[in-house]
């Protein structure tokens, strides 16, 4: 230390923060180094995105937490008519996605129509709705599902003429959340919540 004109002593300099030494090493490197390891492991979960965010990726055969239903797509398949509940238009056909259905909540519901969307298929837009639903215990169109009671459900939509059908879909499951309103009564509804799940699913081709 060095001695001031009033015989005091001069205080000594702080070293910069920068300059700090831990462990051999500056502060400045370890905050760099720290950062880099931040990324890197952010970067492997999709960024600052958590990968409980991203849709779940189903096969066939999965049950899917649907909020109101628990779902179960088991097959696709094309099919030249279904009548008398679904008749395809002249030199198409039908394709249809059979699912496992089952109410989870205390109140019987119709599927909404909304449950099951076709995307990326030629001649249906990924807005579609079905033409419609049937159980395939009884053929019942837009069948009532009640508790606990698992059905049978399969969703259909036309295919226009073409040359070639799909050997192959991806589909969405629409997940719903419940509400439970109380303004004058008691009120509860299920509305449309984000995507429960998306899948991938072979064709089986019945027209021939």
């Amino acid at each position: 230390m060095q001695e001031t004109g009033s015989g005091g002593q001069e205080p000594e300099e702080l070293p910069e923060f920068q300059d700090l030494k831990v462990r051999g090493r500056s502060v400045r490197t370890w905050a760099i180094s720290a950062g880099a390891v931040l990324l890197v492991v952010s970067a492997a979960f999709g960024g600052l995105k958590k990968a409980g965010d991203e849709t779940p990726q189903v096969d066939a055969g999965t049950a899917i937490d649907a909020g109101q239903f628990e779902v179960t797509v088991q097959r696709v398949v094309t099919v030249k008519d279904l009548k008398p509940l679904f008749t395809p238009d002249d030199g198409g056909v039908l394709i249809a996605v059979v699912t496992k259905l089952k109410v989870t909540d205390d109140t019987g519901t119709t599927p909404p129509s909304d449950l099951i969307r076709l995307i990326g298929v030629p001649g249906v837009k990924d807005t579609d709705p079905p033409l419609g639903s049937t159980n395939l215990r009884d053929a019942t169109m837009n069948p009532v599902l009640t508790p606990d009671a698992a059905e049978d459900v399969a969703y259909v939509w036309k295919l226009p003429k073409a040359s070639q059908f799909p050997t192959e879909v991806k589909l969405t499951v629409q997940g719903y959340e419940h509400e439970d309103e109380s303004i004058l009564d008691h009120h509860e509804k299920w509305l449309p919540d984000k995507i429960a799940a998306d899948s991938t699913v072979a064709v089986k081709d019945n027209t021939k």
